[in-house]
């Protein structure tokens, strides 16, 4: 995949990934699962596990061409927001019954749980894509999605208006932010990849 080619397909993917998420975790919404697989304690956290598992989806089916990659972009959010959430939203230790306001330790356990499964499924899907080593695609993946979250909240600082826009599930109509991010990270991840290979391909 040439870097054009890798900026168009994989920007491409992760703006419509990013749109057909807010779809469908809309959908869920309004179908009564917000609450699916949550526990007496802790916040809601289906309807984030689903949107992120369908973005990283798109993005995963556009970095490796691939049935396999796509369903490790949507399983990897999924089980590792999902399910650990599941559990961890049964212990009772941190407080936070259902309607009381949340504690640091849920908010800084949700910072853990949501960083360590998202940034696992960047360099596992970059791992997989890779046209070298596993580990060298693992690398470019993160290095790219953190470039594209570099732009984006470089836009974000220039443009404070828009940050205003975050995702609801309420309409239809995904926020421009929720839209600029998958365009941003599937280019980003998308274009690292490409590059490491023909650095690969140079030497």
């Amino acid at each position: 995949m040439t870097p054009f080619a890798a900026i168009v397909g994989g920007g491409a993917a992760g703006f419509f990934g990013a749109a057909l998420a807010h779809v469908l975790s809309t959908l869920a919404d309004r179908a009564g699962a917000e609450g699916l697989l949550r526990g007496p304690y802790g916040p809601q956290f289906f309807l984030i596990a689903l949107y992120t598992a369908v973005f990283y989806a798109a993005i995963g089916a556009a970095a490796g061409r691939r049935a396999a990659t796509a369903l490790v972009g949507f399983l990897g959010p999924l089980l590792g927001i999902a399910l650990v959430m599941a559990a961890l939203t049964r212990y009772s230790g941190w407080g936070m019954p259902r309607g009381l306001p949340g504690t640091a330790q849920w908010q800084l356990a949700v910072a853990v749980v949501y960083t360590a499964a998202i940034w696992s499924t960047i360099a596992a899907l970059g791992a997989l894509s890779a046209g070298t080593s596993r580990w060298r695609g693992a690398l470019a993946a993160v290095l790219g999605s953190l470039a594209g979250y570099g732009v984006l909240s470089l836009l974000l600082w220039a443009v404070p208006s828009y940050a205003q826009a975050r995702w609801s599930p309420v309409s239809f109509l995904p926020s421009p932010v929720n839209l600029m991010d998958g365009l941003l990270s599937g280019a980003g991840l998308c274009l690292a990849l490409s590059l490491d290979a023909k650095l690969r391909r140079n030497a």
